[in-house]
């Protein structure tokens, strides 16, 4: 298959700035904190020796955050009860962490949810809604990731780690441009409606680039260092990725024609080919998509 198939079907999926924003941004991003103060009154208590009564613990289970948490566990597979986030909550190591996160969650609340969303949503095709909820948590585990529950909007969880407005900031607008490119699964689906199975699986993995978007959009302007917000370590890493920027390109080229030629099939190939891309931190998928993205935007 020529490459020019690969350019074609690049500006099919991937949505790229547009010279012109939607009329009605379909925006609803809200923070929600009460886990986390709720989880810190309980710590202020623990730490100025006062009781901690089951009213207290009952305010915190009884939070949004904490329920979805508890519901999202429960889908993994993983045991996660109120006992244990009780024990977890009470060790020295948790009780260290409070003034830290106390300074954090200030920082968080500052940020103006409504415009971050509608800056995200000028980066993203026609017809994309951004509906969400952010839950900055203090939990055991010190992941972060999106889910939903069925029927329902999706929750970006956040494990309330030191951090600057602006980090916080990036890494939401980062998940809510993933999000708002899910909001248009019904468009794609119509747009591959017929295509031959080589060239829906083509497309489904030419996704990976929406990786490279969402820095770009996150960064939320060409001119700006897509890790503006980190540290130097960071930003040099990412540099340094870049570099590899050629091979990357072709490696990735190389495995979508395989897969539009017929020549690679099988799920478990194709991911075992593509897993690289993702890289220990950020690998092609990023690094090429964002620079896709940059030299569209330019």
């Amino acid at each position: 298959m020529h490459k020019g198939a690969i350019v074609f079907l690049v500006t099919v999926l991937c949505g790229v700035r547009l010279a012109t924003a939607q009329t009605t941004p379909s925006v609803q991003l809200t923070l929600d904190t009460s886990e986390a103060e709720q989880a810190l009154q309980i710590l202020d208590k623990e730490a100025a020796h006062q009781a901690v009564n089951p009213e207290d613990w009952q305010r915190l289970f009884a939070t949004t955050p904490y329920q979805w948490l508890k519901d999202r566990e429960a889908a993994m597979g993983r045991e996660f009860t109120d006992e244990t986030f009780k024990h977890f909550l009470l060790q020295p190591e948790t009780l260290s962490k409070r003034a830290e996160w106390h300074d954090t969650l200030t920082n968080l609340e500052k940020a103006n949810m409504a415009a971050l969303g509608a800056n995200v949503l000028t980066w993203l095709p026609p017809g994309a809604t951004i509906h969400a909820r952010v839950f900055p948590e203090i939990k055991p585990v010190h992941n972060s990731f999106v889910w939903a529950k069925q029927g329902e909007s999706p929750a970006i969880f956040l494990y309330l780690e030191k951090q600057s407005q602006d980090k916080f900031e990036n890494t939401v607008a980062h998940e809510c441009h993933h999000i708002g490119l899910a909001s248009l699964e019904k468009q794609q689906d119509a747009i591959q409606a017929g295509l031959p199975l080589n060239v829906k699986k083509a497309m489904e993995w030419i996704g990976g680039f929406g990786e490279g978007e969402a820095m770009l959009a996150a960064a939320g302007s060409a001119d700006r260092h897509p890790h503006w917000e980190d540290d130097g370590v960071a930003r040099a890493r990412w540099d340094a990725d870049m570099m590899h920027f050629n091979v990357d390109l072709q490696s990735i080229q190389q495995l979508l024609m395989d897969i539009l030629d017929g020549k690679l099939t099988p799920d478990t190939e194709i991911r075992k080919r593509a897993a690289p891309f993702w890289g220990e931190i950020q690998g092609g998928w990023y690094t090429v998509g964002y620079e896709m993205a940059f030299l569209v935007e330019k």
